[in-house]
């Protein structure tokens, strides 16, 4: 049965285990942290903060590793690996250095796997069924019922496990979805003939360009400013607005359901604006969403700051990946996405969370503010982006 689906079908249910996963990892794994390891807002900022920088590294050494493979399963096979052995090993270590160590190979395998799986789905979606914009809102639907069979879980159980579980099964399974991947060798392609440094200093050149410098600024400053809701939003809510786990899971799920419209509804819609005009509107959407979660909101307005975030990650992450794809096409995709996340999204991230974790110990929700900041900044480098994009090629939008 698997093997009559399409091509598409089976990078749309690859991109649905990976976010199912992302579902959890995102709202609980700072639960898990605090609860069954006993770290403070602090140490979790530390914790997460550490593995963000290293994907500085990490990401263009896996982007010259990945460009040099026979095929481009290669990467996805590496990284759920690590990502099963690695939940398996969690729930026996104790101790900050122990899980600090184990969270920063995690880390960079998980978020390593990201731009792999999404330019995969770009990939093999193109002129298919499902279209891209469907098949990625499926995804982000899969982050929904992870979400949401966590929080239901935790509640039911009264305990902390189910996430290292659901962590642990969702890798294991994606294990053997990879082999089921169609093989697409990599063909006619200087970067696997020529050597790792010179396939590594290829990639780091993709930072000469002006344009993509400034994107990959622009738009890693407006999605590391999520670092203060990823890093202490499930605490907020739990331990100052005292929600439950199952209202958590509905606020972090009206956000997914905002984005999954957005790419499924209107992604077809969003065609006519320039990549840079998404970009610039997702950086609105976050200076907003943050300002109003600073000032701790009741729940039916919380219901509506979180609808943001079809602008604020969305837009951002629809326009970024129509500006890498005109940019680069197909072959050098992956690439460009790995370099982005590693030299530009994942350190400004880091360094947001670093700072969020004592925010979140020292002032509580009014930390989202210095979020704004950072969003605002990223929205500055946005609107500079878009009117150089403008005065190059005279196109309305």
């Amino acid at each position: 049965m698997v093997r009559a689906m399409t091509p598409a079908a089976r990078a749309t249910a690859l991109a649905c285990l990976y976010f199912a996963g992302f579902g959890c990892l995102i709202p609980f794994l700072p639960l898990w942290l605090e609860k069954v390891h006993g770290f403070s807002g602090a140490e979790i900022g530390v914790v997460l903060a550490i593995a963000g920088f290293s994907r500085a590294i990490a990401g263009p050494l896996t982007a010259a590793w990945a460009d040099g493979r026979s095929e481009r399963r290669a990467p996805l096979f590496l990284f759920t690996v690590l990502l099963t052995v690695g939940f398996a090993i969690l729930k026996l270590l104790n101790g900050f250095a122990a899980v600090f160590g184990l969270i920063l190979v995690l880390d960079i395998a998980f978020w390593g796997l990201l731009p792999v799986v999404e330019t995969t789905l770009l990939r093999l979606t193109r002129s298919a069924t499902p279209p891209y914009g469907v098949a990625r809102g499926l995804a982000s639907a899969a982050f929904v019922a992870g979400t949401t069979l966590v929080g239901f879980l935790t509640d039911a159980t009264h305990a902390y496990w189910p996430i290292w579980a659901f962590l642990l099964a969702v890798s294991a399974v994606m294990i053997g979805w990879s082999a089921l991947m169609p093989r697409e060798p990599v063909t006619a392609r200087r970067e696997v003939r020529d050597p790792f440094p010179n396939r590594l200093a290829h990639g780091l050149g993709m930072l000469r360009n002006p344009a993509f410098a400034l994107f990959i600024f622009a738009a890693g400053l407006i999605q590391a400013s999520a670092a203060f809701l990823y890093t202490a939003g499930t605490l907020v809510w739990t331990n100052v607005q005292h929600f439950s786990g199952n209202t958590v899971s509905m606020l972090w799920n009206i956000g997914t359901g905002a984005e999954v419209v957005f790419l499924m509804a209107l992604g077809g819609w969003t065609s006519r604006f320039r990549p840079e005009t998404l970009i610039v509107a997702g950086g609105v959407g976050a200076v907003v969403r943050w300002t109003a979660l600073s000032l701790l909101p009741p729940l039916w307005v919380l219901v509506g700051v979180q609808l943001l975030h079809a602008l604020s990650f969305a837009a951002t992450f629809l326009g970024g990946m129509r500006f890498i794809q005109a940019m680069y096409g197909d072959e050098r995709t992956p690439t460009a996405q790995m370099i982005y996340m590693g030299v530009a999204n994942a350190p400004t991230y880091a360094a947001a969370v670093l700072v969020s974790g004592p925010l979140y110990d020292r002032v509580g929700a009014p930390g989202y503010l210095a979020m704004t900041g950072v969003a605002g900044l990223g929205l500055g480098l946005a609107v500079m982006l878009r009117a150089r994009a403008a005065a190059t090629v005279a196109v309305p939008a």
